[in-house]
Protein backbone atom coordinates (compact mmCIF):
# COMPACT_ATOMS: atom_id res chain seq x y z
CA UNK A 1 0.00 0.00 0.00
CA UNK A 2 1.61 2.89 -0.79
CA UNK A 3 2.43 5.96 1.86
CA UNK A 4 0.62 8.92 1.72
CA UNK A 5 2.29 11.67 0.48
CA UNK A 6 3.72 14.30 2.94
CA UNK A 7 2.36 18.06 2.46
CA UNK A 8 4.87 20.99 1.33
CA UNK A 9 5.77 22.86 3.90
CA UNK A 10 3.94 26.29 3.74
CA UNK A 11 3.61 29.55 5.73
CA UNK A 12 0.50 28.22 6.88
CA UNK A 13 1.47 25.20 7.97
CA UNK A 14 4.50 26.24 9.85
CA UNK A 15 2.73 28.60 11.61
CA UNK A 16 1.22 28.09 14.87
CA UNK A 17 -2.61 28.53 14.76
CA UNK A 18 -3.81 31.56 16.23
CA UNK A 19 -6.66 32.79 17.86
CA UNK A 20 -8.86 35.72 17.08
CA UNK A 21 -7.33 37.34 19.88
CA UNK A 22 -3.66 36.46 18.65
CA UNK A 23 -2.75 38.10 15.49
CA UNK A 24 1.14 38.27 14.75
CA UNK A 25 2.05 41.71 14.87
CA UNK A 26 4.24 43.37 12.24
CA UNK A 27 7.18 41.86 13.13
CA UNK A 28 6.17 38.52 13.67
CA UNK A 29 5.80 38.25 17.37
CA UNK A 30 2.37 37.48 18.78
CA UNK A 31 0.21 39.57 20.83
CA UNK A 32 0.24 38.93 24.60
CA UNK A 33 -3.39 38.01 26.11
CA UNK A 34 -2.75 41.60 28.22
CA UNK A 35 -2.04 43.49 25.33
CA UNK A 36 -5.11 41.83 23.29
CA UNK A 37 -7.71 43.09 26.18
CA UNK A 38 -5.96 46.59 26.35
CA UNK A 39 -6.24 47.01 22.99
CA UNK A 40 -10.17 45.36 23.12
CA UNK A 41 -10.84 47.92 25.57
CA UNK A 42 -9.42 51.05 23.66
CA UNK A 43 -11.37 49.76 20.71
CA UNK A 44 -14.41 49.52 22.80
CA UNK A 45 -17.52 52.38 22.44
CA UNK A 46 -18.06 54.44 25.45
CA UNK A 47 -20.48 56.69 26.65
CA UNK A 48 -17.97 59.85 26.50
CA UNK A 49 -17.28 59.82 22.94
CA UNK A 50 -21.04 59.00 22.48
CA UNK A 51 -20.90 55.69 21.09
CA UNK A 52 -17.79 55.41 19.01
CA UNK A 53 -14.40 53.76 19.66
CA UNK A 54 -11.41 55.91 20.99
CA UNK A 55 -9.82 55.83 17.66
CA UNK A 56 -12.97 56.81 16.02
CA UNK A 57 -13.25 60.09 18.29
CA UNK A 58 -10.07 61.09 18.18
CA UNK A 59 -10.42 61.52 14.36
CA UNK A 60 -13.38 64.28 14.74
CA UNK A 61 -12.74 67.26 13.22
CA UNK A 62 -10.65 69.57 15.37
CA UNK A 63 -12.50 72.99 16.77
CA UNK A 64 -12.60 76.17 14.30
CA UNK A 65 -12.57 79.43 14.84
CA UNK A 66 -11.40 80.83 17.97
CA UNK A 67 -11.39 78.43 20.08
CA UNK A 68 -9.29 76.08 17.76
CA UNK A 69 -6.96 79.38 17.34
CA UNK A 70 -5.86 78.78 20.85
CA UNK A 71 -5.92 75.00 21.07
CA UNK A 72 -3.31 75.21 18.21
CA UNK A 73 -0.95 77.92 19.14
CA UNK A 74 -1.15 78.10 22.77
CA UNK A 75 1.35 75.72 23.87
CA UNK A 76 3.54 77.27 20.89
CA UNK A 77 3.75 81.07 21.11
CA UNK A 78 0.25 82.67 22.39
CA UNK A 79 1.02 81.80 26.38
CA UNK A 80 4.39 83.38 26.01
CA UNK A 81 3.13 86.50 23.93
CA UNK A 82 -0.10 86.80 26.25
CA UNK A 83 2.06 86.85 29.60
CA UNK A 84 4.79 89.04 28.21
CA UNK A 85 2.10 91.64 27.38
CA UNK A 86 0.48 91.49 30.72
CA UNK A 87 3.52 91.81 32.46
CA UNK A 88 4.26 95.02 30.02
CA UNK A 89 1.04 96.55 31.20
CA UNK A 90 1.72 95.96 34.44
CA UNK A 91 4.83 97.88 33.89
CA UNK A 92 3.52 100.78 31.92
CA UNK A 93 0.66 101.38 34.54
CA UNK A 94 3.09 101.55 37.02
CA UNK A 95 5.42 104.04 35.52
CA UNK A 96 1.94 106.12 34.31
CA UNK A 97 1.03 105.84 37.89
CA UNK A 98 -2.26 104.08 36.35
CA UNK A 99 -1.98 101.16 39.31
CA UNK A 100 -1.05 101.91 42.70
CA UNK A 101 1.79 100.66 45.09
CA UNK A 102 -0.33 98.46 46.56
CA UNK A 103 -2.05 96.74 44.10
CA UNK A 104 0.98 95.78 41.92
CA UNK A 105 3.04 94.80 44.77
CA UNK A 106 0.29 92.43 46.08
CA UNK A 107 0.14 91.06 42.60
CA UNK A 108 3.68 90.59 42.39
CA UNK A 109 4.43 88.83 45.36
CA UNK A 110 1.82 86.80 45.27
CA UNK A 111 1.94 85.78 41.87
CA UNK A 112 5.65 85.41 42.16
CA UNK A 113 5.12 82.94 45.17
CA UNK A 114 1.71 80.77 43.46
CA UNK A 115 4.14 80.26 40.39
CA UNK A 116 7.13 79.26 42.17
CA UNK A 117 5.44 76.87 44.48
CA UNK A 118 2.43 75.57 42.20
CA UNK A 119 5.15 75.05 39.14
CA UNK A 120 7.15 72.53 41.10
CA UNK A 121 4.81 70.95 43.27
CA UNK A 122 2.24 69.98 40.75
CA UNK A 123 4.71 68.40 38.52
CA UNK A 124 5.57 66.17 41.76
CA UNK A 125 2.85 65.20 43.14
CA UNK A 126 1.75 63.54 39.89
CA UNK A 127 4.75 61.71 40.54
CA UNK A 128 4.29 60.14 43.55
CA UNK A 129 2.09 56.48 43.00
CA UNK A 130 1.46 55.74 46.84
CA UNK A 131 -1.71 57.44 48.41
CA UNK A 132 -0.56 58.10 51.88
CA UNK A 133 2.80 59.64 50.27
CA UNK A 134 0.98 61.91 47.91
CA UNK A 135 -1.50 62.86 51.44
CA UNK A 136 1.60 63.52 52.93
CA UNK A 137 3.10 65.83 49.56
CA UNK A 138 0.19 67.81 49.56
CA UNK A 139 0.09 68.69 53.44
CA UNK A 140 3.55 69.58 52.64
CA UNK A 141 3.33 71.92 49.91
CA UNK A 142 0.21 73.57 51.86
CA UNK A 143 2.70 73.85 54.67
CA UNK A 144 4.95 75.55 52.52
CA UNK A 145 2.81 78.14 51.10
CA UNK A 146 1.64 79.47 54.76
CA UNK A 147 4.88 79.30 55.95
CA UNK A 148 6.37 81.73 53.03
CA UNK A 149 3.34 83.63 51.97
CA UNK A 150 2.01 85.09 55.09
CA UNK A 151 5.14 87.04 56.12
CA UNK A 152 5.10 88.40 52.63
CA UNK A 153 1.46 89.17 52.02
CA UNK A 154 1.07 90.64 56.02
CA UNK A 155 3.15 93.49 54.32
CA UNK A 156 1.38 93.36 51.00
CA UNK A 157 -2.36 93.72 51.81
CA UNK A 158 -3.13 97.06 53.91
CA UNK A 159 -3.81 96.72 57.49
CA UNK A 160 -6.29 98.25 59.68
CA UNK A 161 -5.60 101.59 61.40
CA UNK A 162 -7.21 101.56 65.13
CA UNK A 163 -5.97 104.96 66.18
CA UNK A 164 -2.98 107.39 65.34
CA UNK A 165 -1.55 110.44 65.99
CA UNK A 166 1.42 113.10 64.90
CA UNK A 167 4.70 114.00 67.25
CA UNK A 168 5.63 117.19 66.45
CA UNK A 169 8.58 119.99 68.10
CA UNK A 170 5.80 121.47 69.93
CA UNK A 171 3.85 118.50 71.02
CA UNK A 172 6.02 115.81 71.98
CA UNK A 173 3.05 113.49 73.86
CA UNK A 174 0.12 112.20 72.55
CA UNK A 175 -2.68 110.00 73.37
CA UNK A 176 -4.15 107.53 70.76
CA UNK A 177 -7.46 106.49 71.55
CA UNK A 178 -8.83 102.77 70.29
CA UNK A 179 -11.87 103.00 68.63
CA UNK A 180 -12.82 98.95 68.26
CA UNK A 181 -14.15 96.87 71.45
CA UNK A 182 -10.12 95.90 72.13
CA UNK A 183 -7.30 96.56 74.86
CA UNK A 184 -4.42 95.07 72.77
CA UNK A 185 -1.87 93.40 72.01
CA UNK A 186 -1.10 96.02 68.86
CA UNK A 187 1.31 96.61 66.10
CA UNK A 188 3.05 100.12 66.14
CA UNK A 189 3.93 101.98 62.99
CA UNK A 190 6.62 105.28 63.31
CA UNK A 191 6.51 107.10 59.53
CA UNK A 192 8.00 110.34 58.77
CA UNK A 193 9.00 112.44 55.70
CA UNK A 194 12.23 113.70 55.59
CA UNK A 195 12.53 117.25 53.94
CA UNK A 196 14.08 118.18 50.53
CA UNK A 197 16.51 119.92 51.59
CA UNK A 198 17.59 117.22 54.00
CA UNK A 199 20.79 116.50 51.62
CA UNK A 200 22.07 113.45 50.22
CA UNK A 201 22.65 109.63 51.97
CA UNK A 202 20.94 111.35 55.12
CA UNK A 203 19.81 109.23 58.53
CA UNK A 204 17.18 110.45 61.25
CA UNK A 205 16.93 108.77 64.49
CA UNK A 206 13.88 108.29 66.87
CA UNK A 207 12.97 106.99 70.18
CA UNK A 208 9.61 107.32 71.63
CA UNK A 209 8.00 105.10 74.69
CA UNK A 210 4.62 103.75 74.65
CA UNK A 211 2.37 103.58 77.73
CA UNK A 212 -0.63 101.10 78.35
CA UNK A 213 -2.76 100.20 81.56
CA UNK A 214 -1.55 99.44 84.40
CA UNK A 215 1.57 101.50 84.23
CA UNK A 216 3.18 98.71 81.96
CA UNK A 217 5.32 100.77 79.01
CA UNK A 218 8.26 100.27 76.76
CA UNK A 219 10.51 101.59 74.46
CA UNK A 220 10.86 102.09 70.88
CA UNK A 221 13.92 103.44 68.35
CA UNK A 222 14.83 103.27 65.05
CA UNK A 223 15.80 105.94 62.22
CA UNK A 224 14.69 106.90 58.77
CA UNK A 225 17.30 107.30 55.69
CA UNK A 226 17.26 108.64 52.46
CA UNK A 227 19.45 107.27 49.68
CA UNK A 228 20.35 108.45 46.01
CA UNK A 229 20.61 106.11 43.40
CA UNK A 230 22.94 106.43 40.33
CA UNK A 231 22.57 104.75 36.92
CA UNK A 232 24.51 105.12 33.58
CA UNK A 233 22.00 105.65 30.19
CA UNK A 234 23.41 106.09 26.85
CA UNK A 235 23.76 109.93 26.94
CA UNK A 236 25.05 110.28 30.52
CA UNK A 237 23.35 109.34 34.18
CA UNK A 238 20.51 109.14 35.62
CA UNK A 239 20.06 110.36 39.36
CA UNK A 240 17.13 109.56 41.97
CA UNK A 241 16.31 109.59 45.61
CA UNK A 242 14.50 106.64 47.26
CA UNK A 243 13.15 106.92 50.98
CA UNK A 244 13.13 104.40 53.60
CA UNK A 245 10.37 106.56 56.02
CA UNK A 246 8.18 104.00 57.57
CA UNK A 247 8.96 101.40 60.43
CA UNK A 248 7.02 98.97 62.00
CA UNK A 249 7.22 97.83 65.98
CA UNK A 250 5.72 94.88 67.55
CA UNK A 251 4.76 95.69 70.71
CA UNK A 252 4.74 93.35 73.95
CA UNK A 253 1.54 91.08 74.75
CA UNK A 254 1.49 92.56 77.88
CA UNK A 255 0.99 95.94 77.13
CA UNK A 256 -2.68 96.84 76.77
CA UNK A 257 -5.36 99.24 77.33
CA UNK A 258 -7.94 101.28 74.98
CA UNK A 259 -5.67 104.50 75.11
CA UNK A 260 -2.06 104.17 74.87
CA UNK A 261 0.08 107.36 75.37
CA UNK A 262 2.96 107.80 73.16
CA UNK A 263 5.83 110.87 74.08
CA UNK A 264 9.37 111.16 72.86
CA UNK A 265 12.23 113.57 73.97
CA UNK A 266 12.71 115.24 70.98
CA UNK A 267 12.03 114.85 67.25
CA UNK A 268 14.09 116.26 64.40
CA UNK A 269 13.99 119.18 62.31
CA UNK A 270 14.39 117.13 59.76
CA UNK A 271 10.86 115.78 59.51
CA UNK A 272 8.59 117.83 57.13
CA UNK A 273 5.61 116.85 59.17
CA UNK A 274 6.34 115.52 62.35
CA UNK A 275 6.57 111.87 63.66
CA UNK A 276 3.28 109.69 62.87
CA UNK A 277 2.25 107.43 64.85
CA UNK A 278 -0.06 104.06 63.88
CA UNK A 279 -1.76 101.63 65.22
CA UNK A 280 -2.74 98.73 64.39
CA UNK A 281 -4.55 95.02 65.82
CA UNK A 282 -1.02 92.79 66.66
CA UNK A 283 -0.35 89.77 63.60
CA UNK A 284 0.70 86.67 63.92
CA UNK A 285 4.52 86.55 64.71
CA UNK A 286 5.94 86.00 61.22
CA UNK A 287 8.91 84.57 62.77
CA UNK A 288 7.63 81.57 63.41
CA UNK A 289 6.37 81.06 60.13
CA UNK A 290 10.11 81.46 58.81
CA UNK A 291 10.99 78.70 61.13
CA UNK A 292 8.40 76.72 59.43
CA UNK A 293 10.04 77.91 56.02
CA UNK A 294 13.42 76.31 57.11
CA UNK A 295 11.86 73.11 57.83
CA UNK A 296 10.22 72.85 54.80
CA UNK A 297 13.13 73.22 52.83
CA UNK A 298 14.22 70.51 54.99
CA UNK A 299 11.66 68.35 54.31
CA UNK A 300 11.83 69.00 50.64
CA UNK A 301 15.94 67.21 50.89
CA UNK A 302 13.72 64.21 51.68
CA UNK A 303 11.57 64.60 48.86
CA UNK A 304 13.80 65.15 46.01
CA UNK A 305 16.07 61.92 47.38
CA UNK A 306 13.00 60.05 46.85
CA UNK A 307 11.25 61.42 43.95
CA UNK A 308 12.20 61.84 40.06
CA UNK A 309 14.90 60.25 38.46
CA UNK A 310 17.67 60.65 36.15
CA UNK A 311 15.57 62.45 33.59
CA UNK A 312 12.61 63.81 35.91
CA UNK A 313 13.61 66.83 38.49
CA UNK A 314 11.62 67.83 41.18
CA UNK A 315 13.60 71.22 41.95
CA UNK A 316 11.85 71.35 45.32
CA UNK A 317 14.96 72.25 47.34
CA UNK A 318 15.92 75.11 44.68
CA UNK A 319 12.56 76.17 44.90
CA UNK A 320 11.65 76.00 48.73
CA UNK A 321 15.07 77.58 49.19
CA UNK A 322 14.55 80.70 46.64
CA UNK A 323 10.93 81.07 48.29
CA UNK A 324 11.53 80.93 51.66
CA UNK A 325 14.95 83.87 51.05
CA UNK A 326 12.39 86.21 48.81
CA UNK A 327 9.36 86.28 51.55
CA UNK A 328 12.30 86.63 54.53
CA UNK A 329 13.66 89.70 52.41
CA UNK A 330 10.58 91.34 51.02
CA UNK A 331 9.03 91.22 55.18
CA UNK A 332 12.12 92.85 56.36
CA UNK A 333 11.97 96.00 53.53
CA UNK A 334 9.44 96.33 52.50
CA UNK A 335 6.36 98.79 53.96
CA UNK A 336 2.93 99.79 53.00
CA UNK A 337 4.01 102.74 50.83
CA UNK A 338 6.62 100.90 49.33
CA UNK A 339 6.61 97.06 48.17
CA UNK A 340 7.40 97.12 44.34
CA UNK A 341 11.13 98.32 44.86
CA UNK A 342 11.97 95.89 47.62
CA UNK A 343 10.07 92.39 46.47
CA UNK A 344 12.73 93.15 43.09
CA UNK A 345 15.39 93.17 45.36
CA UNK A 346 14.27 90.20 47.20
CA UNK A 347 13.48 88.22 43.90
CA UNK A 348 17.15 88.91 42.80
CA UNK A 349 18.72 88.07 46.35
CA UNK A 350 16.66 84.50 46.45
CA UNK A 351 17.39 84.03 42.24
CA UNK A 352 21.04 84.27 43.10
CA UNK A 353 21.53 82.42 46.85
CA UNK A 354 18.31 80.17 46.33
CA UNK A 355 18.15 79.52 42.94
CA UNK A 356 22.10 78.90 42.47
CA UNK A 357 22.57 77.89 46.07
CA UNK A 358 19.50 74.96 46.05
CA UNK A 359 20.09 73.81 42.39
CA UNK A 360 23.73 73.36 43.72
CA UNK A 361 22.02 71.40 46.75
CA UNK A 362 19.52 69.45 45.06
CA UNK A 363 22.26 68.27 42.49
CA UNK A 364 24.59 66.74 45.25
CA UNK A 365 21.37 65.11 47.36
CA UNK A 366 20.33 63.18 43.83
CA UNK A 367 23.62 62.32 43.55
CA UNK A 368 23.87 61.05 46.71
CA UNK A 369 20.56 59.12 46.87
CA UNK A 370 21.16 57.84 43.13
CA UNK A 371 18.19 59.58 41.66
CA UNK A 372 20.56 61.04 39.14
CA UNK A 373 21.47 57.41 37.93
CA UNK A 374 17.87 56.24 37.84
CA UNK A 375 16.71 55.18 34.05
CA UNK A 376 13.54 56.58 33.83
CA UNK A 377 10.37 54.13 33.68
CA UNK A 378 8.60 53.07 30.47
CA UNK A 379 5.09 53.98 30.49
CA UNK A 380 4.48 50.78 28.77
CA UNK A 381 5.81 49.36 32.55
CA UNK A 382 4.13 51.96 34.44
CA UNK A 383 0.95 51.37 32.76
CA UNK A 384 1.11 47.34 32.89
CA UNK A 385 2.15 47.27 36.65
CA UNK A 386 -0.72 49.07 37.33
CA UNK A 387 -3.03 46.86 35.31
CA UNK A 388 -1.28 43.95 37.68
CA UNK A 389 -2.23 45.95 40.69
CA UNK A 390 -5.58 46.12 40.09
CA UNK A 391 -5.65 42.47 38.82
CA UNK A 392 -4.58 41.04 42.39
CA UNK A 393 -6.54 43.41 44.20
CA UNK A 394 -9.72 41.96 42.58
CA UNK A 395 -8.29 38.71 43.15
CA UNK A 396 -7.80 39.38 46.55
CA UNK A 397 -11.35 40.94 47.03
CA UNK A 398 -12.59 37.37 45.62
Amino acid sequence: MARPEKPEPTETNDRVQAGPNDEADADGYRRTRRQAVREGNKAAPSKKTGGRSDEAASKQAPPEGMRGFIEQHWEGWLSQVLLMAIVGAGILGYKMEWLREGTIGLVLVGGMLAVAIYGTAGPTYDLIENKTARTLFAVLAIVWAGAVGYPALRKAVPRKVLGETVLTTSSLSGKVAIGENTTGPYDLTASGTLRPDAGQEKRVDYAIKVSGDGGQETELSGDFSVQMHQARVRRGSNLWSEQHNQVEHRLPGSLRGKELTISTESVDDLLQSGLHISLHPQSLDPQWFLVAGVLVVLAMLFVEARVGDSKTKTHLIMASASTLIFSYWFQKNATASRLVSPALDALLLAAVTGGIGGTLVGAVVRRISGRDRLKPRNPDEVEEAADRKSEDKAAAET
